[in-house]
């Protein structure tokens, strides 16, 4: 194989939609937690195209359906469920809202996608890595 079949056969970087409600608890948009935490993976980074979604629990039923839309969009790679939604007993019902329209916009042939949860917002990376480690191919390129 030449280097422009390798080139072509190379897998682009992994489409990542992260959901979270940093902005309507605290302010803060998902994408400046998003960059602080990949400060730390410098060299893992171009591996993903990290997609942040400002859950807006002011209006959730047109914040779910623009999930959905954002969903359907794409072909996901994966989709990261921020602690602010899970993390929570009285987020139950949004959380099960949530996943609800993630298994009803998955086309079937996003069978693959990875659903993905972190444990708060310094571990947005850390969740994907742990879902999308090097494979021997990526080792062997970098």
């Amino acid at each position: 194989m030449n280097a422009s079949e390798l080139l072509f056969n190379m897998p682009g970087p992994r489409q990542i939609l992260v959901i979270s409600l940093s902005r309507y608890l605290r302010g803060q948009p998902l994408r400046e937690i998003l960059d602080k935490n990949w400060e730390a993976y410098p060299n893992e980074l171009p591996r993903f195209k990290n997609v942040p979604f400002d859950f807006d629990g002011n209006d959730i039923p047109t914040a779910l359906q623009d999930l959905k839309s954002t969903i359907k969009a794409c072909t996901w790679d994966g989709i990261l469920i921020g602690w602010c939604i899970r993390g929570y007993p009285e987020r139950t019902n949004l959380l099960e809202e949530v996943i609800s329209v993630y298994t009803k916009a998955i086309r079937k042939n996003d069978a693959g996608t990875k659903l993905m949860f972190c444990t708060g917002p310094d571990n947005l990376a850390d969740a994907t890595l742990r879902n999308f480690p090097k494979e021997a191919q990526e080792v062997l390129q970098s």
